[in-house]
Formats: C-alpha cells, structure tokens, sequence
C-alpha cells in the first residue's frame, strides 16, 4: 500500500461469498459500477448480503448508497466485478443505469454520487491512482485511474455490462478532486500538528 494516505476503513460486512484471493496489487483501476437496485438508504448492506450469500461469480469491494458506504471484499483481495479483475477496485453505486442523465439530479443520487466522489478520492490517495478517466484504450494500454464496467467491458471483451449508463462524468471526477485537495490539506495539517 501506498504512504499517501489511510486507505478507508468504512463498515465491514464481508466476506463475499465469491472472490478471487489474494494478491490484488498493485491497484492500477478503479471501476465505478451501478448494483442494479433501488437509490435508497439500506440499499448498500442490502447489496452486502447479497454478494455473502450468492452462488453467482460476483462480488465487490465496497458499496455505497445516500447514506453510507460499506465495504464487502478487502482492498488486498481480488473481487469478482469487471474482468480482467487484478489489480482494480470494484465500486458499486446502489442505482438502477439508465441512458437518462437527469436522474441524477435526485436527492439521493446526489447524495450518493458525492459519497462515492469522497470514498474515489481516498482510495486515489491511498494506492496512487490518478484521478484520471480512463476509457477503454487508456486502459488496454494500462493507464492507472478511474474508469466504469462499461469501459472494463469495452477494453477487453469479458463483459458486456454498460453501467452506470448515461452518469455526470465530469462533475464527478471535479469531486473526487475537490475532495483529494481536502483530504491532503487535512493530513498536512495534521502532521504540523504534531
């Protein structure tokens, strides 16, 4: 792991029924994934019971919904999310994809996508990722950042997920930047206290 910074630590509600094992480094990618489920508070540990007790081949790191993020498959794990599945990070919105880029404006997707911004930032911070988007050449070329399962899909064939649909890219990765400024102000500040 990275010394940047902490890597985050929110509620525990594995392990996952289905992964990969150990040995997922170094984290190149992060994926951003819709779970397919109603945008609502609860959406997220519903999502974590889901993944402990299927016999399906899927699984992901962490989960987030308006309300809270939790994590099902530890960081060092492989979880089974986007294939080629080593070396990413397998986040999982709790919303239904759409090609309707309105439905973000929703309170709760909002709230939601902010949280997920605000947890993206802390992962870039603790394993090195840029905060850069990449599309599916960046990432047959093995370009580090962030990207979706629609573009994992599209780089190497594996799946043919198109989530999360139509979804503010752009505001987005501003976020996630926004909040990585923050959170490197708070540690420097920190460390001068010390």
């Amino acid at each position: 792991m990275s010394t940047h910074h902490p890597a985050p630590s929110p509620v525990y509600l594995g392990p996952a029924a289905r992964d990969g094992g150990p040995g997922n480094k170094p984290i190149r990618r992060i994926v951003i994934h819709s779970t397919v489920s109603p945008c609502q508070r609860g959406g997220a540990r519903n999502i974590a019971r889901y993944f402990a007790t299927t016999d399906r081949f899927a699984s992901a790191h962490y989960v987030v919904d308006p309300g809270e993020v939790v994590q099902v498959v530890y960081d060092s794990t492989i979880a089974y999310h986007a294939p080629p599945n080593s070396g990413s990070l397998g986040v999982e919105m709790c919303e239904v994809p759409s090609q309707d880029l309105a439905r973000w404006a929703e309170p709760n997707r909002s709230e939601m996508l902010d949280r997920t911004a605000q947890l993206v930032a802390e992962l870039c911070l603790a394993y090195g990722v840029p905060v850069a988007h990449r599309g599916p050449i960046g990432l047959r070329l093995g370009r580090r950042g962030i990207t979706t399962h629609a573009n994992v899909g599209k780089a190497w064939g594996q799946t043919d997920h198109w989530d999360p649909g139509a979804w503010p890219r752009r505001d987005f990765m501003r976020a996630v930047r926004r909040y990585r400024r923050a959170l490197r102000k708070a540690r420097r500040r920190a460390r001068k206290g010390n």
